[in-house]
């Protein structure tokens, strides 16, 4: 048996459908099978929204006293830290006039001047140093002391490092004490360090921390 043979003229195009029809598979699709709906707005819910604020809330409301206690032990530990230089140096300048000498003599009675180690020059009273920027003050690292005997008797604030330091008579100390304090502090005149002397019993140095 034989195929029916089949001529197409010369030259001619023939065309083939590159998918099948729903006939050749067989099969149709039902209405709206396979249909891909709207794509969904970008964004937040009012809901979802209200959530993320809620929960953002909670957060700081836990996180912000915590930063807060972080804050006051770091200004904690600076006091601390501070007090145990001038302890020290209050100690030195002890050791030195009992092995040097008192000093060169200064212009106020009982005062003296007392060179160290670095070049300074400490004023001292007793044999301890003095109450101002220029004594006690001047045994720490970075006091920017005025000149020209600038701070005898001053109550002001002179800077020393992240510190304040004020003379003896201020109104920023417990007591009116000299002594540094730190002033971004929630109490500043208790987050400080107080130096408390009379020119006849040592010096006693006081850590002021619960304003810290």
């Amino acid at each position: 048996m034989g195929f029916p043979s089949t001529s197409y003229p010369a030259n001619s195009v023939i065309s083939f459908p590159l998918s099948p029809s729903p006939a050749f598979l067989g099969s149709s699709r039902s209405a709206g099978q396979g249909r891909v709906g709207p794509l969904r707005n970008a964004g937040f819910t009012l809901v979802e929204l209200v959530i993320s604020i809620l929960v953002l809330g909670i957060l700081a409301a836990v996180a912000l006293p915590i930063y807060a206690d972080y804050r006051s032990a770091a200004r904690a530990a600076a006091v601390k830290g501070l007090g145990g230089s001038v302890n020290s140096a209050m100690g030195i300048v002890n050791s030195l006039i009992a092995v040097r000498g008192a000093g060169t003599v200064g212009k106020e009675t009982n005062i003296t001047w007392v060179t160290m180690t670095d070049g300074s020059q400490v004023r001292v009273w007793s044999g301890y140093p003095d109450r101002w920027c220029d004594g006690i003050g001047a045994t720490q690292l970075g006091m920017e002391a005025p000149a020209n005997d600038g701070c005898y008797l001053s109550t002001a604030a002179v800077k020393n490092g992240q510190f304040n330091f004020y003379g003896y008579g201020n109104g920023s100390i417990p007591n009116g004490d000299a002594g540094w304090r730190l002033e971004d502090a929630t109490d500043p005149m208790y987050c400080s360090v107080q130096y408390t002397y009379n020119g006849t019993t040592p010096p006693v140095v006081t850590l002021n921390t619960k304003g810290c």
